[in-house]
């Protein structure tokens, strides 16, 4: 789980952050480390996407930008409860969080973010904290970084001020450079379980229904995600996405012409820079559970459902490449899609007589 290395800017003073699940032994060894004066220079939060890392690095952010380490009596009796649903503001001089910027004119978020960000933010974090607290850089998600601000970043690494904290979150540790990386202390987080998207659920739903959701297998396409699990709250979304997975329960069938409907009468999916609920990112779940077999495919044959589960796989990871190069390259998001379908269709064609 933790693995020990050597050793759009903007402040964040209007961030909820709701209480966290999930992840008892990172929590557990992060604690051991404020009170052990072991806090490193920089953390490295990796793991799937929407689980709940950028909350637990603005969690720690509130905490640490607010406590006096002279103070033994504030360091040790500091505890889980604290980290997960924090009582106190954040510090807007000693926190910064590091993302895309939105762009207004294009309506979507910037690529990447640009080396201007890592220089304000090493103008900032020149000269150490002056109130025994900790300066804390959360930058989310450190792969977001173009090569120039990683560059940039590193350097800041490198000979870090007293008293400061980066916390770089990743969904994807392998698209960092290995000089940062080797520079972080890395902390692995999983998909959370059942008993904690369960108690998120208590807090969010009405009574019963985490029930029905999992009856209707929607529970298990959110794939350990706090963050898809709460996309469920949205009913158009629901609808949306059932009827999506209405058309691929009749694999190695798929009615393209229905799915094109379905598509085009949904636009703000297939235009949604949110990876969770835009259409592609629907695709891709269903895609990943038909591939786990966690859902039940509306064909009988044992020998050609086997098939399938590995198409879907080769699919999954097929069609993932076609969105990034998609986002990387500006292309149309509508006609991408047509292709992902198109992928789809002959991928299980030799099949469709079955």
């Amino acid at each position: 789980m933790i693995e020990q290395e050597k050793f759009t800017l903007k402040v964040s003073s209007d961030t909820v952050t709701p209480v966290l699940f999930g992840h008892r032994e990172q929590i557990t060894f992060i604690l051991d480390c404020i009170k052990t004066n072991k806090i490193p220079n920089a953390w490295l939060f990796h793991g799937p996407l929407g689980i709940g890392k950028a909350s637990l690095a603005l969690n720690l952010a509130k905490i640490l930008s607010n406590m006096n380490f002279s103070k033994f009596a504030d360091v040790s009796n500091i505890s889980e409860e604290d980290i997960r649903d924090p009582k106190v503001p954040i510090n807007i001089n000693n926190v910064f969080h590091c993302k895309k910027k939105w762009d207004n004119k294009k309506k979507l978020f910037q690529k990447y973010i640009p080396i201007d960000d890592i220089r304000d933010l090493s103008k900032r974090f020149s000269l150490s904290s002056t109130d025994n607290s900790y300066k804390v850089c959360i930058v989310d998600t450190t792969e977001d970084l173009n090569l120039s601000a990683s560059n940039s970043l590193l350097k800041i690494l490198e000979e870090p001020p007293k008293k400061t904290l980066f916390i770089l979150v990743s969904n994807n540790q392998q698209a960092i450079l290995p000089t940062i990386l080797s520079r972080c202390q890395k902390i692995g987080f999983q998909r959370l379980d059942e008993p904690d998207l369960r108690k998120i659920s208590t807090v969010f739903f009405k009574k019963n229904q985490f029930n029905q959701l999992e009856e209707t297998s929607l529970i298990s396409s959110c794939e350990g995600s706090a963050r898809k699990l709460l996309n469920l709250l949205d009913k158009d979304y629901i609808k949306f996405f059932t009827s999506m997975k209405v058309l691929f329960l009749d694999l190695p069938n798929l009615n393209k012409r229905k799915a094109i409907s379905l598509l085009t009468g949904n636009r703000e999916y297939v235009l949604s820079s949110d990876p969770d609920k835009s259409a592609f990112g629907i695709i891709l779940r269903l895609l990943a559970s038909i591939a786990k077999q966690e859902i039940d495919l509306r064909i009988n044959t044992e020998i050609v459902r086997t098939d399938i589960t590995l198409i879907a796989a080769h699919l999954y990871s097929q069609i993932s490449l076609l969105r990034h190069q998609s986002i990387e390259y500006n292309i149309d998001m509508k006609k991408v899609l047509f292709l992902a379908l198109n992928t789809i269709e002959l991928a299980f064609a030799r099949y469709k007589k079955q």
